[in-house]
């Protein structure tokens, strides 16, 4: 009998070691620090030079590859690949011979800023939307060291706010404080950092902050923009616009189109996205549906066919539909890479921002007739609206 009750206090020591030991292991789990952006308590006012010397390091360069896939044509009325001209590849080349499909792999770059010295970076949703591989390239603190490059994994975006987290593997990274968007005033200094052209890493511009809370729309999507005349130019989406304080206040993400309008480009206000961005990487499943909401997402990645490229390989007006996302709505209608969108929901498409506008009147859960040309072919397929929150899977 004592025996028996030995063994049954050992066994109720043993289970009382192992539910403390889970409530241990629960309580740190609990306990582990989650991201939070860095918040500058520091006002002091710096100069250009040393907003410079303090951040550059804190803004990187973003490369970004996807393989593209379209169809060359024969001479029988039908066109040849509108990329072989443009990329250096002629007919009769590898890439430019006749029928068939082609692939090749395009090239774009961006700007990202430091989120955290473990790496996180926040970027555009348009810097890598698409992409199959990214790559960031992290300046050094010493400029006679080399870059460090890193590829990284893509951790949450949205379209509708047009921003992006990323991850590289790294440790020690500078990152960047953000300040307060909403204190900003008309004529305060802005800084811009970022990599225009995609080639020089690490540029910097200066000129004031022109315009808070300004009206922009761009591919659908519209945002209330800080305007500055800073320098911007592509290749710096992503990047950060900073203040006197040498603290992030703008995200940068679109310049003036206009052959009329010179000298403006404009940023996503910091206090609009810090929430989101801090949810994308603490609790990305809350995130689906409110980065969705607002966008019916077919799961298409589209460029506009330019009159010249009409013109020259006698290719219908519409969009070219560059990439289709794995169960998304698009790939479930049967639509492919190299499809060419001419008309959705039987109004016709020339553009993106038409695409954009008509599938805003759609309904999800309806069924909406596509027509589109596909190797010379028009065909109608029928494609189902998808919920606002329905995301497609990423390859």
């Amino acid at each position: 009998m004592r025996h028996h009750f030995r063994a049954l206090v050992a066994l109720t020591a043993a289970l009382a070691l192992t539910a403390t030991a889970g409530l241990t292991a629960l309580a740190q789990a609990e306990n582990t620090p989650k991201f939070a952006i860095v918040e500058s308590a520091d006002e002091s006012v710096l100069s250009v030079r040393e907003i410079a010397q303090k951040r550059r390091t804190s803004v990187v360069a973003i490369e970004t590859e996807t393989k593209v896939v379209y169809n060359n044509y024969n001479n029988r009325g039908d066109y040849y690949s509108p990329f072989g001209g443009i990329f250096g590849f002629g007919y009769g080349s590898p890439y430019g011979g006749r029928g068939g499909t082609q692939e090749y792999t395009q090239t774009s770059a961006g700007s990202g800023v430091i989120l955290s010295d473990d790496g996180y970076i926040l970027t555009n949703n348009h810097v890598i939307s698409g992409a199959d591989k990214i790559t960031v390239y992290v300046m050094p603190e010493n400029s006679e060291d080399k870059e460090e490059t890193y590829e990284a994994t893509l951790i949450g975006s949205s379209e509708s706010n047009d921003i992006a987290v990323l991850k590289i593997d790294a440790k020690g990274l500078n990152a960047a404080p953000f300040g307060d968007s909403d204190a900003l005033e008309l004529g305060e200094p802005a800084i811009a950092i970022g990599n225009p052209m995609g080639k020089v890493h690490g540029s910097v511009t200066a000129g004031i902050i022109s315009a808070v809370e300004q009206e922009l729309t761009i591919d659908d999507v519209t945002m209330n923009a800080i305007q500055t005349d800073a320098a911007i130019n592509p290749g710096n989406s992503g990047g950060a616009l900073f203040d006197e304080h040498g603290n992030v206040i703008g995200i940068i993400y679109a310049k003036s189109s206009s052959v009329n309008i010179e000298g403006i480009g404009y940023a996503i206000p910091v206090n609009h996205i810090k929430d989101l961005v801090t949810n994308m990487i603490n609790d990305p499943e809350s995130v689906r549906a409110q980065t969705m909401g607002s966008q019916i997402m077919l799961g298409i990645t589209i460029r506009d066919i330019t009159d010249d490229m009409s013109k020259q390989f006698s290719m219908p007006k519409g969009v070219y539909v560059l990439d289709v996302g794995v169960m998304s709505a698009a790939e479930r209608a049967g639509m492919q890479k190299g499809d060419i969108i001419v008309e959705f929901a039987g109004e016709p498409v020339q553009s993106a921002d038409d695409l954009n506008a008509i599938k805003a009147k759609q309904t999800s859960g309806e069924t909406v007739s596509v027509k589109i040309d596909r190797n010379g072919k028009e065909m109608t397929l029928e494609l189902v609206v998808p919920h606002p929150t329905e995301v497609e899977t990423k390859r």
